[in-house]
């Protein structure tokens, strides 16, 4: 008995050989699908790193165009002459720069004077001046002060344009204020 207890099992052995040939490769290939799908999910991560840096870099610019704009705007505000409503809206227009142009980005215009406060920003804002970074890719055609002065009510607007290294079209950053 003991025999073909024996005899029993080397045959279920063989047995058993012969239903895995077909099967052979089979952990392998379980492997290389498990390989790409982990390969698949690190390129999707690496493409969102490289989404987030690009997004990061233009917040930076934005806000460094924001602060360019808003010390424009007090620099405006603290210098004008507020004797009376005519003498307000006369002083805001010597600080206007390209107050005209058809197309976003491209303005025209009489331009303030490079030495002033106002047109020291605009320089420092394009990176013309020493130390100052200013925003990349941006231009004079590109910067504009525009003062409307309507029943005396004074808007000041002012646009800072810029084209990073990444960017196809041109950003910009605008700013309104009342001055009263």
């Amino acid at each position: 008995m003991l025999k073909t207890g024996l005899t029993h099992r080397g045959t279920n052995a063989v047995k058993m050989r012969a239903h895995r040939g077909p099967q052979r490769g089979v952990v392998m290939l379980e492997a290389l699908v498990s390989i790409m799908i982990v390969m698949l999910g690190i390129i999707g991560i690496a493409g969102l790193l490289a989404k987030s840096t690009n997004l990061a870099g233009q917040a930076q610019y934005r806000t460094e165009a924001g602060m360019f704009a808003e010390q424009i705007v007090q620099t405006i505000s603290l210098g004008v002459d507020r004797t009376s409503d005519a003498t307000l809206a006369n002083s805001l227009k010597a600080f206007e720069h390209q107050a005209s142009g058809a197309k976003p980005c491209t303005f025209s215009g009489s331009t303030v004077n490079q030495s002033s406060p106002v047109g020291q920003l605009l320089m420092g804002a394009r990176g013309d001046l020493q130390k100052v970074a200013g925003l990349p890719g941006a231009e004079d055609d590109g910067q504009q002060v525009k003062v409307e002065s309507i029943n005396n009510i004074n808007r000041v607007t002012v646009t800072l344009c810029w084209q990073g290294p990444n960017d196809g079209d041109k950003r910009n950053y605008q700013i309104q204020a009342f001055v009263q």
